[in-house]
């Protein structure tokens, strides 16, 4: 992620004043998007990439965890944060469970701690994508290798230079493959 461009972030709230009110908080160091209601912000979500996801969890019609539930679906690879103005504690451990939540904060915040909140679930967001990238490269490595292995006598090559089997490495290499996915997740 280039690091001089703003993170998206998008912002849901039923409440016009709290969307205000976090616009003119954040819009120096973020790229922002609202929405007023889980509908919109997955339609904002198909148009355009949003590195974060900050949504009230009580809103008509869609709560904060049904969003999030589908934007873990649908973009697993924005971040997700769920706010709420009630200790609902019930909503906080289906949120966890089911929305694959990075925080839970409640209303009021503090300032300061939000942005540097949403500052941190960008890095987050960052330091997966990196990952992933990595292990996507990784992938496209170890298929290039196993079609090179496939393509000349290996036994041959590697008794004429004295070296192991290649075959091996391609499966040393799969093996690591398969760790770097389970740790992206």
């Amino acid at each position: 992620m280039n690091s001089s461009k703003k993170h998206s972030i998008l912002i849901v709230d039923d409440e016009p004043d709290i969307l205000q009110s976090l616009l003119g908080l954040l819009r120096r160091e973020f790229e922002l998007f609202t929405a007023t209601s889980g509908e919109e912000a997955l339609a904002i979500l198909k148009k355009h990439p949003i590195q974060v996801v900050m949504t009230d969890q009580r809103m008509p019609g869609m709560t904060g965890v049904e969003l999030m539930r589908q934007v873990r679906v649908d973009y697993p690879d924005s971040i997700r944060i769920v706010f709420t103005g009630y200790a609902d504690i019930k909503a906080v451990v289906e949120a966890i469970n089911t929305g694959g939540l990075y925080r839970y904060i409640t209303k009021p915040w503090d300032p300061d701690n939000l942005i540097e909140l949403l500052h941190q679930a960008a890095s987050e967001h960052d330091e997966c994508y990196d990952l992933r990238r990595l292990a996507a490269d990784l992938r496209q490595h170890i298929l290039q290798a196993q079609q090179l292995v496939g393509s000349v006598d290996v036994e041959k090559l590697s008794a004429a230079n004295g070296m192991p089997d290649v075959r091996q490495f391609t499966e040393t290499g799969q093996q690591l493959l398969a760790r770097l996915d389970q740790i992206a997740q």
